[in-house]
């Protein structure tokens, strides 16, 4: 509620004022203190900052990719290229770029590297990197959770020793370790000026996560295949080992890839080469039988004829048998291979559709198998893949079957011919026509086995000369300048920052400051006038009680003289014959004891015969601060005890200042006040004294400056600045337009000239209070203070 009023008190004002641009920055002056201490925190937080933070460098690289949609692979004609080809085609840079940023990728750079150990030292403030420097090396074998979570710190004493942590015990190196960390084996490192390194362990996982955070790989040009790679690190040597071993492990990855299909075409090969020498050498030792057992050792030319001809029909429907053979092993394949198997080997096949096909069908199947190692099983790309697989292995099944055909009816011609050579063959002698026979087995065995050899080194050749499709164009290249923390930047945002939050401090300062902080508030809220103004007194050191509340009124000082104006102003009350006053305010503190003493004691230097009432039956302070008792006062004549003359003492300010304390506390003040003796005590105090002024309870506390206010000729109400809070100005507007107390006009007290009229005010040195306990000390504490700062909530 009460920030509410403020808002709105201070919207009042500002949508009848104009905007004034020096009394802005003067409501900042006061608080000129905060600019140079949170300027000074701020750089001193910056340094810290800087000090304690590891600069980050960024190193990059750049990488050529084969992409066949642009047309960058191998050179027409070149052999080697052109056996490459066979085995794997070139690349899609979208694709790559998507693997070489993988979390697999990076797993094995981890691990490769040695990266899930890694070495630390203090020097000061700082954290250095012991990358390839730390002078001892940890070789974990099994490792903890807890080594997850806690650095291992290793003291070197000397070479060939050292301790764990806080522990004595010294232990030598090459030892095996088992601890609360696991175990590990710690071995000599390098020559090094820190002696206490602090290991840390990390799960290979995790910490390839956060490495592939550091990673990008952007394509800088879209027509080009040009990738670049940048990685991040506080080290500048591990960036550079990380951006190598990143590609060494992505061209073995592709390189593996591409030899898969080679490779298990060699295994097809040799394990056919095994069986096919088997049969040839039978056929062989069948040969030499049987001519050493029918003492051949020569043919006739008849028979050489037969021979020639039989052994070129039949070399062709071996061929025809293989090749359908091969067919039936292709057809059996695509209809019961497995998810990621190898197609076979398609030399053998002379179709140029179906060697297409089976190349397409091999090409995707790497395709495949490389986007399930990196990508989830529902993805789009895989699923593409998948069904391109199923069209290609349906367009083999279909060209298969049309060969097989073919072959048949092949097959089926070279048979009949072979028919009429077998009939040619029986006029032949028995003995010759066996020989034949055999000899025909023994050439179809050779030839097989020649064609296979001549495969194997085609595809041995092919295996050898695989090349990668990607080439490195710059080598790793580090910027001896962090891209992080930018220490220009830091100190700009520290300087700057200085400079804000105290703007935002004192903003927030006067947000929630909900007391009176202007003069105009005053006016435009409560509507009354101002009679005077009291600046503040500053306290006196080693002062006596009460002193400090008296000033000296023969002296030149600005109270002094704010004291006499108000003297003078009293002339402007009513028609200018109050001379009965009563000082009240809306709660303890505001300094109605204090302005009505000094204002007496002006009165009294100006030669007025000056009275002050304490009228305040409740907590009393008038005695304290004039340093006279209190045993008797004007309780003492309301109750009827006695004459007013005897209880009225001299204040020893000035020969014409009486003072009337309070007297004893009576039980029930505001019956006391109001049984008709008040007026009576008033009127015979009229005819001696100039001036009688009422030191009253405060009214928004009690009802008794009520009734004391039916029966004086003036209210004097105090507001003190940065204390009275804003509410209590519309409760004396309200006083005033009721006409509740007569002749009300405002004091203002407690100004602080010194920290800008009309912002920054204060009111300090009296420690007034109202039904609390006094301080019984003019220091001011830290809570004091900041309850100055924010004001009275």
């Amino acid at each position: 509620m009460n920030t509410a009023i403020t808002e709105s008190a201070h919207q009042e004002f500002s949508g009848e004022s104009e905007f004034n641009l020096k009394e802005y920055v003067r409501r900042y002056v006061r608080y000129w203190y905060l600019f140079p201490i949170f300027f000074v925190l701020c750089l001193t937080g910056a340094f810290f900052f800087l000090q304690t933070t590891q600069p980050v460098y960024s190193t990059k690289t750049t990488i050529l990719i084969k992409d066949e949609k642009k047309g960058l692979g191998g050179a027409q004609g070149d052999i080697l290229t052109e056996l490459s080809s066979q085995f794997g085609g070139n690349k899609l840079v979208e694709n790559e770029l998507e693997i070489i940023k993988s979390q697999t990728m990076m797993e094995q750079v981890v691990k490769e590297l040695t990266l899930d150990v890694f070495y630390t030292a203090k020097d000061g403030l700082k954290t250095v990197n012991l990358y390839r420097i730390s002078p001892v090396v940890v070789v974990p074998e099994v490792l903890t959770p807890f080594a997850l979570r806690e650095p291992l710190i290793i003291h070197v004493i000397d070479s060939t020793h050292f301790r764990f942590n806080d522990e004595e015990r010294i232990f030598a190196y090459n030892q095996r370790f088992n601890n609360a960390w696991g175990a590990f084996i710690v071995k000599k490192g390098s020559n090094s000026e820190y002696q206490d390194v602090i290991v840390n362990f990390a799960d290979a996982k995790i910490l390839a996560e956060r490495m592939t955070s550091r990673l990008s790989v952007e394509q800088p040009n879209l027509k080009s295949t040009v990738l670049e790679l940048k990685y991040e690190d506080t080290d500048i040597q591990r960036s550079k080992d990380v951006l190598n071993k990143l590609l060494d492990v992505y061209v073995q990855s592709s390189l593996s890839d591409k030899n898969s299909e080679a490779s298990n075409t060699l295994k097809f090969i040799e394990n056919r080469l095994g069986l096919i020498t088997g049969e040839l050498g039978d056929v062989e030792k069948d040969v030499e039988s049987y001519k050493t057992n029918q003492g051949i050792t020569d043919i006739s030319a008849e028979s050489q004829l037969f021979l020639e001809n039989i052994k070129e029909n039949d070399s062709k429907l071996n061929e025809v048998n293989t090749k359908i053979s091969i067919l039936e092993s292709v057809d059996n394949y695509i209809s019961k291979a497995e998810e990621g198997a190898v197609a076979p080997a398609t030399y053998m096949i002379d179709d140029p559709v179906l060697v297409s096909l089976l190349t397409k069908f091999n090409e995707l199947e790497l395709q495949r198998e490389r986007y399930a190692r990196t990508t989830s099983p529902n993805n789009p790309l895989l699923q593409t893949i998948n069904t391109q697989l199923a069209s290609t292995r349906q367009s083999i099944r279909e060209n298969v079957q049309n060969l097989k055909r073919g072959m048949a009816v092949t097959r089926n011609n070279l048979e009949g011919i072979n028919t009429r050579f077998s009939a040619g063959l029986r006029s032949i002698p028995k003995k010759e026509r066996e020989f034949v026979g055999i000899k025909r087995q023994q050439a179809i065995k050779e030839e097989l086995y020649l064609y296979l050899l001549q495969k194997r080194e085609e595809t041995a050749l092919a295996y050898a000369s695989t090349v990668t499709d990607s080439r490195l164009i710059d080598a790793p290249i580090s910027s001896y300048v962090p891209v992080r923390p930018k220490k220009p930047l830091i100190w700009l945002a520290s300087g700057a920052a200085g400079i804000i939050l105290p703007i935002l401090l004192i903003n927030l300062i006067f947000l929630l400051n909900n007391t009176v902080q202007r003069r105009d508030e005053i006016e435009k809220i409560a509507r009354v006038s101002i009679l005077g103004e009291i600046g503040q007194m500053k306290n006196v050191p080693n002062s006596v009680p009460g002193e400090e509340s008296i000033i000296k009124m023969t002296s030149r000082s600005a109270v002094a003289e704010q004291f006499r104006a108000l003297r003078t102003n009293l002339q402007y009350l009513g028609d200018g014959n109050c001379r009965v006053i009563m000082f009240t305010s809306s709660i303890g503190g505001e300094g109605k004891s204090f302005i009505s003493i000094n204002l007496a004691a002006s009165l009294a230097y100006s030669d007025k015969r000056v009275l002050l009432i304490g009228l305040d039956l409740r907590k009393p302070t008038l005695h304290e601060r004039l340093g006279v008792s209190n045993r008797v006062g004007a309780s003492n004549c309301l109750i009827g005890q006695g004459s007013y003359a005897d209880f009225i003492q001299p204040t020893g300010v000035h020969p014409k200042f009486d003072v009337l304390t309070s007297g004893p506390i009576p039980p029930n003040p505001s019956e006391l006040l109001g049984n008709g003796k008040l007026p009576v005590l008033l009127s015979q105090l009229k005819s001696e004294y100039d001036y009688i002024l009422i030191d009253s309870p405060p009214y928004g506390l009690v009802t008794d400056s009520a009734l004391i206010a039916e029966h004086v000729d003036a209210t004097l109400y105090l507001v003190r600045y940065n204390y009275t809070i804003l509410d209590h100005l519309r409760r004396i507007g309200e006083l005033h337009r009721g006409r509740r107390f007569a002749n009300l006009s405002v004091i203002f007290n407690g100004v602080n000239y010194g920290a800008g009229y009309g912002y920054g005010y204060g009111y300090g040195g009296y420690g007034y209070g109202y039904y609390a306990e006094e301080s019984g000390t003019s220091t001011q504490t830290i809570g004091t203070r900041l309850r100055r700062l924010v004001g009275k909530s």
